[in-house]
């Protein structure tokens, strides 16, 4: 008997994904699975971070094998929920994905297919993978807080476009075009910001437009913003964008999609184990495309710490 078929699966689904498909969807997904024969229980998150919960409580119950039904921001809070539990240590836990989410950048780079029936068939094959993942420490209404994430987190103009992205995905949009009028309307009304960042120990002071720190190669409904991230390697690839002008983004927006934007003089790249991030205003931040609101940041990568199922990785 195939593996997977003889293993207890938490299926975590989130409704609310790609602006309802999670909810409508339902019934095909369990059909998939069960005509493949896997044994599972499901479970389905219902308001914002409640799969963070729901997956803490699971592997502290004895889930040891996870399957996210959702988009890249229900992997997030599904892998926040598998560090903040104190049972095992976060790589006894297996994560698969089916992907029902509006950007699926995190699939990209790990070789997921976009198809429910592909995604279930990568499962079943269960190749698994031990990825990095990032920690990251901000203040929130003068509470110190943590934040994992397993593709990337970004800051100035990159966070304000992900801030109106997921404000079109709560109004029901789904698709391309929520990322394309989050990055004009985040463009109308950003304003870039003198930031100090200090990758491991070296300090550089810039105007900032935007800055990525990357785990995978993809952000913002498939934008290549990181194309030499590789996720086992314990090390951060780093994009600062400096003041670019209207025109400079319009220039590379091609080259955001394969990642030649990366040649562009006003854009620096970096290697780093360990990022700070301050400002004398406040920065706007988010992790897997969900918003941190403004604050200082200190980030820190953690070396092959969530084991996932992946298909043929980028």
């Amino acid at each position: 008997m195939n593996k997977t078929h003889q293993t207890k699966w938490t299926l975590l689904l989130n409704p609310h994904a790609g602006g309802g498909r999670g909810k409508r969807d339902l019934d095909q997904i369990e059909k998939l699975l069960q005509s493949q024969g896997f044994l599972y229980s499901l479970i389905i998150s219902e308001y914002p971070k409640h799969a963070i919960q729901l997956a803490k409580h699971a592997v502290e119950n004895g889930c040891r094998h996870l399957i996210v039904a959702g988009g890249d921001g229900t992997l997030n809070e599904v892998v926040n929920g598998v560090f903040l539990q104190k049972v095992i240590s976060p790589e006894q836990v297996l994560v698969g994905m089916i992907p029902v989410g509006t950007g699926n950048d995190w699939i990209k780079t790990f070789g997921i297919p976009n198809s429910y029936t592909n995604a279930i068939e990568k499962i079943e094959e269960r190749k698994t993978f031990f990825q990095d993942v990032g920690k990251l420490t901000y203040t929130q209404n003068g509470v110190e807080k943590q934040r994992y994430f397993s593709n990337m987190a970004g800051f100035g103009f990159d966070a304000l476009t992900a801030q109106k992205a997921n404000s079109l995905k709560e109004k029901g949009r789904s698709g391309m075009l929520v990322y394309l009028q989050s990055l004009l309307a985040a463009f109308l009304q950003y304003k870039v910001q003198n930031v100090k960042i200090v990758i491991d120990k070296d300090p550089l002071e810039e105007l900032l437009f935007s800055l990525s720190v990357a785990i995978g190669k993809y952000n913002g409904g498939g934008m290549k913003q990181a194309p030499n991230a590789i996720p086992n390697n314990g090390i951060f690839e780093v994009a600062v964008i400096k003041k670019i002008g209207f025109w400079g983004i319009v220039r590379n927006l091609a080259g955001l999609y394969s990642g030649s934007y990366i040649e562009d003089s006003r854009v620096a790249c970096f290697r780093a184990k360990q990022v700070l991030i301050s400002s004398p205003t406040d920065l706007a931040g988010e992790v897997d495309g969900e918003a941190l609101g403004e604050s200082q940041f200190h980030i820190e990568i953690l070396p092959q710490k969530l084991q996932v199922i992946v298909g043929n990785l980028q």
